[in-house]
């Protein structure tokens, strides 16, 4: 996966706060900066989190004893397997 850079994440975060502050079911109770502030941070957790449950992933499959050879279809089934299961275990949907 290709880490965006902070600058990326800016940009994005202010375009979520934009669109949430067109929307009349939301109502911003700090200003704005500090809310695209949030967002970003936000943004950059979520994706250090998700690094994270990939690499734990890749220990798993390097672990096993038998493990497919690296980026065979195999691997890619089972690292995604490895990877829905870290969501699970922090309760999350994936």
């Amino acid at each position: 996966m290709v880490r965006p850079s902070r600058d990326r994440l800016a940009v994005l975060a202010r375009h979520i706060v934009d669109a949430l502050s067109r929307s009349r079911a939301v109502v911003l109770l700090k200003e704005r900066e500090a809310v695209r502030q949030a967002v970003a941070q936000a943004l950059a957790d979520e994706l250090r989190r998700e690094e994270e449950r990939e690499e734990s992933a890749r220990r798993r499959i390097a672990a096993l004893r038998r493990g497919p050879k690296p980026r065979s279809r195999e691997w890619e089934e089972l690292f995604r397997k490895f990877v829905e299961e870290e969501y699970l275990r922090e309760g999350l949907d994936s």
